[in-house]
């Protein structure tokens, strides 16, 4: 007996200087002298629930409950592993009985807020974190919890206090100070954000996933001090699988399409919205009912139903679905106000569904009792994705399409649509899902109609201080798109050209500040490049776009759906091809109206075609009437034969799963 305490003591104090492993074999040895000892397996318990092996955790935490039923830790430490795993209505019954025994556990009422917050009933989370206030009114935790909810609500300013609130109180709160760049990074307040990732890096440089926060700030504002320092160590650390960045980041930054499937399954595998899920086995209605089926079932998950690329590059399919095969259902996670665009499209589909404040377990028990049989992911792994519902499987097929162009990176998702230029059948391994392909580009063209500007007269050249007599170059975009790379291109290709502008999306004030530094650097006057506002109407952006002469496109990351903007201003775009998904769209596109002269795969065919067509005033013009006489040919953009030909895949992979001939 006593060299049984000598040993629980030990294992104790272990515990306690964090020796986890070592404490946990002694617990391990004592369990099997001590059966009856709810103590010890509470420990051991608690050893695998700081190693997060939630499983082994339950086993003997829940073999501790029985034991004792009257230790509230227990059951905490219970809700905690439950919660690990995704199983959040678990988690909350076990967090209510941990304060039915001690009616002012901390820990228990943020815990059950975490849990509530993941199952979006943020209300409920807000009564919890005040609880937690009401007993500890300096919880740094429930300051940061509180953030986590007020981002869930949309609410960023608020969410951004409250993380600012916890490292006021803990200034060595990293978590709470990377929390709240985040929220700045969403209010594009770059230079701001990179102030709190800087105080993380002067205090821990390895904090998991830093680099790529900051690579991502830096970028959104034109900073490219240590641009290939920080991108080497980002590419090094994704390839060993030792860290991951957001998805969309990646395609920014390379077109090394195995390094961004390693990115989107790393993602998938360890974000906070997703790691907790495995995915399941498709889960199929019993063949005679499917037979008898006279309608196939499609649900549309979307954040982007509103005036956004991937609704004006929907909203032709919506409108031409075949209604007598299909029906269409729309379940939105983006913004939850209504815009024209939306009160557009609505009436296309059978039901259209504001998922916002469902929990997952919640859309998926809708999306059954629809008898959902194919859900189309719009959104993929970008901003307000839902990725978690198709983790969990929402629906028996599962299709990414449209939103996300690269792998999802989860073997959840069956299928990506795509064409053969987009994904040559050589690069289908760098994609988790199957590819099935359309015969021609995957990206229809939007049908805005006759386009009509908002002003009497349209614009011109001096609305905009641009030159009446020189060539004016142009890339409206994300600065998160434009490389140090791909910016020397275009101030060599304005250089070879006399008198050309290079015309820029003012995107914010540290962006037009730094790209003037660069000027300077090249001894370029900084006249030579021009920025302009966004102007908020597509027809005006229509418009505007027809002032410039030539459109330069981004690598890695190409122009996708507003490639067609470019056409409609008979705008012709240089164009660079590489080997991912994200830079090979705009081949595809060009492919189509057979422009693929403009399109090459290297930097100095880029550069010379870009001034050999700024220099040729008859080439140039041959290049727009072209794109002019193509736009005039209905046949080349026929929506409705694109949505039959969708159409056909989606019957086609239905008739796969059941085995239907």
């Amino acid at each position: 007996m006593e060299e049984n305490d000598k040993l629980f003591k030990e294992a104790n104090r272990l515990l306690l200087s964090g020796e986890i492993n070592s404490a946990q074999k002694i617990y391990l040895l004592l369990v099997k002298k001590n059966k009856n000892n709810d103590k010890l397996f509470f420990l051991l318990g608690t050893t695998y629930l700081q190693l997060k092996e939630y499983d082994s955790a339950l086993k003997y935490l829940l073999i501790s409950s029985q034991l004792n039923p009257n230790f509230p830790d227990t059951f905490n430490n219970i809700g905690v592993a439950l919660a690990e795993t995704g199983k959040f209505l678990e988690a909350l019954k076990n967090y209510d009985q941990a304060i039915v025994l001690k009616i002012n556990y901390t820990d228990a009422y943020l815990n059950k807020a975490i849990a509530l917050n993941n199952l979006y009933e943020c209300d409920k989370a807000l009564k919890c974190i005040d609880k937690v206030f009401k007993l500890d009114f300096k919880n740094v935790k429930a300051f940061n919890t509180l953030g986590n909810i007020y981002q869930n609500k949309g609410e960023n300013k608020n969410a951004f206090l409250a993380y600012k609130k916890a490292f006021t109180i803990k200034p060595n709160y990293l978590e709470a100070i990377s929390n709240g760049a985040d929220v700045l990074h969403g209010l594009k307040k770059n230079f701001e954000a990179l102030i709190l990732l800087n105080k993380i890096y002067s205090q821990d440089p390895d904090f998991y996933g830093l680099l790529g926060k900051i690579y991502s700030n830096k970028i959104a504002i034109g900073d490219w001090s240590d641009y290939k320092e920080i991108t080497k160590k980002i590419k090094e650390k994704i390839s060993k699988r030792l860290t991951f960045i957001e998805p969309l980041d990646i395609l920014y930054m390379t077109d090394n399409s195995s390094l961004i499937k390693i990115n989107s399954e790393e993602y998938i595998n360890n974000n906070k919205k997703t790691k907790i899920y495995k995915s399941q086995k498709v889960i199929l209605k019993n063949k005679p009912h499917i037979e008898k089926k006279s309608k196939i079932k499609i649900g549309y998950f979307s954040a982007e139903f509103h005036n956004h690329p991937v609704l004006h590059t929907m909203k032709e399919i919506f409108k031409n679905h075949d209604k007598s095969k299909f029906e269409v259902y729309a379940f939105s996670h983006g913004k939850f106000e209504e815009d024209s665009w939306r009160k557009e499209i609505k009436i296309y589909f059978d039901k259209f569904y504001k998922i916002n404040d469902l929990s997952d377990d919640q859309v998926i028990e809708l999306a059954n009792n629809l008898q959902i049989d194919i859900a189309i992911n719009l959104t993929g792994i970008t901003n307000n994705s839902r990725t978690s519902i198709f983790q969990k499987r929402v629906a028996p097929i599962q299709v990414s399409y449209c939103g996300f162009p690269s792998t999802i990176g989860s073997k959840s998702i069956d299928y990506i649509i795509a064409d053969r230029i987009i994904i040559p059948e050589e690069n289908q391994n760098y994609f988790t899902e199957n590819v099935e392909y359309l015969p021609t580009c995957y990206l229809p063209k939007p049908n805005r109609g006759k386009i009509k500007t908002s002003f009497k007269n349209k614009y011109h050249r001096k609305d905009f201080n641009l030159p009446e007599n020189k060539i004016v170059f142009c890339a409206f975009c994300n600065p998160k798109k434009i490389t140090p790379e791909i910016f020397n291109l275009w101030i060599n290709i304005i250089k070879k050209v006399d008198g050309s502008i290079l015309w820029l999306s003012a995107r914010n004030n540290n962006f037009i500040d730094n790209i003037k530094k660069k000027l300077k650097k090249e001894n370029l006057n900084i006249d030579r490049v021009k920025f302009s506002e966004k102007v908020e109407k597509n027809e005006d952006h229509l418009e505007k776009l027809k002032l410039a002469d030539i459109f330069l496109d981004t690598y890695p990351y190409n122009s996708h759906s507003t490639i067609y903007d470019y056409m409609e201003a008979s705008l012709p775009m240089v164009s660079m091809q590489g080997t991912s998904y994200a830079s090979r769209v705009s081949a595809s596109v060009y492919a189509q109206i057979e422009l693929n002269n403009l399109v090459v795969t290297n930097k100095l065919d880029y550069e010379n075609i870009a001034v050999e067509l700024a220099k040729d005033k008859l080439k140039l013009k041959n290049t727009k009437d072209k794109i002019k006489n193509y736009l005039k040919n209905a046949n080349h953009f026929d929506n409705k034969k694109f949505t039959k030909e969708l159409e056909n895949i989606y019957q086609k992979i239905f008739k796969q799963a059941y085995s239907l001939s």
